[in-house]
């Protein structure tokens, strides 16, 4: 893929840009300055701060659960309308102790790729509601420019932004690029990541076994986009079909997201 232009640089966000700024099937553009995505808010600096304020965006849509807003409290707090809605499988939100817990008792027997497997058919298939909250959210213009984010922004944050892409028009190859650009992003946090997951597992899970979980794969997106595709043809019947999303709203949401 082609580097992205609407990549923005700040000290504590590694993975936040614009997802606009891509050419649909019919030859137009989604907008750029509209959505942007990342993760999650809570070490941003001063500077990060000041730098977010000057892209005037107006709305937040945190898809992190209760427990991970708790821990990582966002430092973007004032005159920035806030939509939580949890798009993660209820099942898999641990507490930091019952996160250690399960890496110490399992830690032979757990398929990581699996567990993100697992996490993207149930974001395509259980998370109507959500995705309905979402979209309705996002099609109103008084809402944006807004940000959409989770805890790492490759995800849940990676699976919205792509049925909102596909959603517009953009050619499923080019959404699937732009999905696997994370990796290129995260490199940093997730190094991290992979030392505190052997520190929390008391190394009993080598670094090679936690991979599948420290990045964005094909066929992670693939398999949930296939269940989409295969049930309902193409994503603006899965918006209105499954998640009951009214027409008005996908009228509109299409409108501001292409010129």
């Amino acid at each position: 893929m082609k580097e992205r232009k609407y990549i923005y640089q700040f000290d504590k966000l590694y993975n936040f840009r614009d997802i606009g700024g891509l050419q649909t099937k019919d030859g137009r553009m989604m907008r750029t300055g509209l959505l942007f995505r990342s993760e999650e808010l809570s070490q941003l600096s001063a500077n990060d701060i000041e730098k977010f304020h000057r892209l005037n965006i107006k709305s937040i849509c945190d898809l992190r659960t209760f427990t991970e807003q708790k821990s990582k409290i966002s430092r973007i707090n004032s005159n920035v309308k806030i939509l939580n809605v949890s798009i993660h499988d209820k099942s898999r939100a641990f507490t930091r102790f019952e996160f250690f817990k399960f890496l110490v008792t399992k830690s032979n027997t757990i398929n990581f790729e699996d567990i993100m497997k697992d996490m993207y058919k149930h974001m395509a298939s259980e998370t109507y509601k959500e995705i309905n909250q979402i979209i309705t959210f996002l099609s109103e213009q008084r809402n944006l420019p807004a940000l959409i984010h989770c805890t790492g922004g490759k995800d849940r944050t990676g699976f919205i932004t792509a049925i909102i892409q596909l959603f517009a028009g953009v050619p499923y190859e080019t959404v699937m690029d732009d999905y696997l650009f994370s990796n290129q992003l995260i490199a940093v946090p997730m190094k991290k990541k992979e030392r505190y997951i052997q520190w929390m597992s008391l190394f009993r899970i080598s670094p090679e076994s936690i991979k599948p979980i420290l990045e964005v794969r094909r066929e992670y997106l693939e398999e949930a986009c296939n269940k989409i595709l295969n049930q309902y043809g193409d994503i603006d019947r899965y918006l209105k079909s499954a998640c009951k999303i009214p027409e008005d709203n996908l009228i509109k949401l299409k409108q501001l997201l292409t010129e």
